[in-house]
């Protein structure tokens, strides 16, 4: 028996098979998202305790936390991929090659060449990024990631100086099989004069001069359940900064919303209406910038 998960199905990118070996394959699905694992070459039986009743597929759409065990007879020689037919899981590292028998393939000189170029491609950068137009101010996000690093940037630009401005990098690679931990380096630049709103002090009664810095940073971010991201953060200077964040929290098929809280006093919630993959309409109430609404782009 072979066991798989979403995040890494193997060691190794070519799983070596004897021709009319049966194969039995368990896959958990950890995540919050669905994976349609696709196999080519064969049908393979989805046995989940159905005994002779097993019906015959050749792509399974697992759930989330769910898991499949599925079965096949390799009775066919050649090198059969298997993968997850959401294109950018794919190309992340959700899949692997079945090489059925002791063959040669005149499509693949050279074969460990070959795997290699695989897995290359399987780990390709990929960046993103997302901006709000909003009667408070322009605040977005910037990122490039492969599958373990993730280099991030997010920023949050007032209309005055009480609101300033104010941009936060982290650099950071996952670690771990289900790359739920990510330790990073940061550095947190901002201005802005808040006048009686200012907080002075943190909940651990720190000076947090949050409203005039520049400070670099060691910290980790941890994902918990309900994909809610938890950050602890220890500036040069001794400040702490404790955080829980989660965007793209479902309430309807276009509806979605997100929160951020943290020890410097900050918090913010926002709901956002998606017209397309790439513009909609965010509200948002943000503890310093106040409320605000606008056009969010996407990319």
């Amino acid at each position: 028996m072979w066991s798989m998960d979403n995040k890494v199905l193997s060691e190794v990118d070519k799983i070596p098979v004897k021709k009319g070996e049966i194969l039995r394959i368990t896959l958990h699905n950890n995540s919050m998202m669905r994976h349609p694992m696709h196999l080519h070459g064969f049908d393979f039986r989805l046995l989940n305790g159905k005994g002779d009743n097993s019906p015959m597929k050749n792509i399974i759409d697992i759930m989330p936390m769910e898991t499949d065990t599925i079965e096949f007879a390799a009775n066919e020689e050649g090198d059969w991929f298997f993968h997850c037919h959401i294109l950018y899981h794919m190309m992340a590292g959700m899949n692997r090659v079945f090489a059925v028998g002791d063959y040669e393939n005149p499509y693949l000189p050279d074969k460990q060449k070959a795997y290699r170029a695989l897995q290359k491609e399987a780990n390709m950068p990929h960046f993103m990024a997302q901006n709000d137009f909003a009667t408070n101010g322009n605040d977005g996000e910037a990122m490039l990631q492969n599958a373990r690093w993730s280099l991030g940037t997010e920023w949050r630009l007032g209309y005055n100086d009480m609101h300033g401005y104010e941009v936060e990098t982290h650099l950071g690679r996952y670690i771990g099989k289900m790359q739920w931990l990510m330790p990073f380096i940061g550095f947190d630049w901002r201005y802005r004069k808040m006048g009686i709103d200012e907080h002075e002090k943190n909940i651990f009664g720190q000076t947090n001069k949050k409203d005039n810095r520049s400070a670099v940073s060691l910290g980790v971010m941890y994902t918990l359940p309900m994909l809610v991201n938890f950050q602890a953060e220890v500036y040069h200077d001794g400040i702490v900064r404790l955080s829980l964040m989660r965007e793209d929290i479902p309430i309807s098929k276009r509806l979605r919303a997100g929160f951020m809280v943290n020890t410097d006093l900050e918090y913010m919630g926002e709901l956002r209406y998606i017209f397309t993959k790439n513009i909609g309409l965010r509200a948002h109430y943000d503890s310093d910038m106040g409320f605000g609404a606008g056009i969010a782009l996407t990319y």
